[in-house]
């Protein structure tokens, strides 16, 4: 039986860079999506995200002063709460169940925002 060389290494190439070029797939497809929100001139930037069950939203304060990401609402228990984040941090929320969150900070209720889980 005679067999072409190039045939043979093209196939055991195949075969040896097989698992690697899955691995690279799935973890592209499974790798956590990460939106942020950033805080400046007392406003969220953007002010409205859109984000999957399990994604992360950061928001990141490039203001002076203490803001908070606090979702806005009559529950004594609002769907998340940042806290104080102060100047130069962030804060980072796995978005949860499907909905619609808006939000505010605390300190500066004028300051609003909305988190749009899908």
């Amino acid at each position: 039986m005679h067999r072409n060389p190039r045939l043979t290494s093209a196939l055991v190439l195949l075969f040896v860079l097989s698992p690697f070029t899955a691995c690279a797939r799935k973890s592209q497809s499974t790798a956590p999506n990460v939106v942020t929100v950033t805080i400046r001139d007392y406003k969220f930037e953007p002010e409205t995200v859109t984000v999957h069950e399990g994604d992360t939203v950061e928001w990141k304060n490039v203001d002076k002063v203490l803001h908070t990401a606090t979702a806005d609402g009559q529950a004594q228990k609002p769907a998340f709460d940042s806290g104080p984040i102060s100047p130069d941090a962030a804060w980072r929320y796995v978005a949860g169940a499907k909905g619609t969150y808006n939000y505010i900070c605390t300190f500066h209720t004028y300051m609003k925002g909305q988190l749009i889980v899908q």
